[in-house]
């Protein structure tokens, strides 16, 4: 209104302005607005950006992954559709897994013995720390996780949230490894199963803030695209309990993409879940 007042102010100066200049300047004063709801972003989603799925990793061709700031020997096995197991053979690594920044994590290759697997694994885990003292994600050699894994067997299954599910599990090619469940605004996601945390963040491409729990030695379970994590790593959880506020990817929202892993390898997620 204010802007409206004052434009008439301007055109009540006579001969100063013809008709065609007044309206060179409604033309322009339209414009201007019209400039500005163009270009005017603050309703648009904050997550549209994100990638449009998750999806396992291919493992690079020399076969070696260094490992980054928190990462875990979980989250890396886990990105590249790998048993966690098979992994921390071939590295010599023992429970509780303890990894270091900037340590080459090798994905494929024949197992040592475990004497001889462990002593390399320490050394060059700490030759890793001492060349690269001066950088800042290895400025203390304080490992990435250590995390003991749960034992006992899993007896009861129950559904992360409650809602249909929107994409099914599709085992082709390197797409979504799990199902998609729609959920309710600002709902709880909740464990599948008793178990550890064993990651929490948003450092796995693809998958947006992510939790994953380690249930046995078998199985794990993935809570990808939260909105907000309430869980941290090494943290106990039992079947049920509060893990993260459900989130989404795009406008599919609230969504949350679950995944069931046995062995390493991505299963159906129905096949363990109760009837719904």
């Amino acid at each position: 209104m204010i802007v409206v007042e004052h434009l008439k102010r301007i055109l009540e100066v006579p001969k100063l302005l013809t008709g065609k200049v007044s309206s060179v300047l409604l033309s322009c004063l339209f414009l201007t607005g019209c400039a500005y709801d163009s270009f005017h972003y603050s309703d648009l989603d904050p997550y549209s950006s994100q990638p449009s799925g998750a999806k396992v990793q291919k493992v690079p061709s020399n076969g070696v992954h260094r490992v980054k700031s928190g990462e875990t020997l979980f989250s890396i096995a886990f990105s590249y559709g790998l048993d966690y197991r098979n992994v921390a053979d071939i590295n010599g690594i023992d429970s509780p897994y303890v990894i270091y920044p900037n340590q080459k994590i090798r994905l494929s290759g024949t197992p040592k013995p475990r004497s001889v697997a462990s002593s390399s694994s320490s050394t060059t885990a700490s030759k890793a720390v001492t060349k690269n003292s001066k950088a800042k994600v290895n400025s203390s050699t304080k490992p990435v996780s250590t995390v003991k894994v749960p034992d006992k067997k899993v007896s009861d299954w129950r559904w992360p949230v409650s809602g249909s599910v929107i994409k099914s599990f599709s085992n082709a090619g390197v797409s979504s490894k799990g199902i998609d469940i729609r959920g309710k605004e600002a709902e709880h996601v909740k464990a599948a199963a008793d178990g550890v945390v064993v990651y929490a963040g948003n450092g796995l491409i693809g998958y947006g803030n992510l939790v994953i729990v380690k249930h046995s030695d078998v199985y794990l379970s993935a809570y990808a695209y939260n909105e907000r994590i309430l869980v941290k790593e090494k943290q106990t959880v039992r079947v049920g309990d509060s893990l993260a506020v459900i989130g989404g990817k795009g406008s599919e929202r609230p969504m949350l993409h679950f995944e069931v892993r046995r062995d390493g390898q991505p299963i159906d997620p129905l096949k363990v879940l109760p009837k719904q």
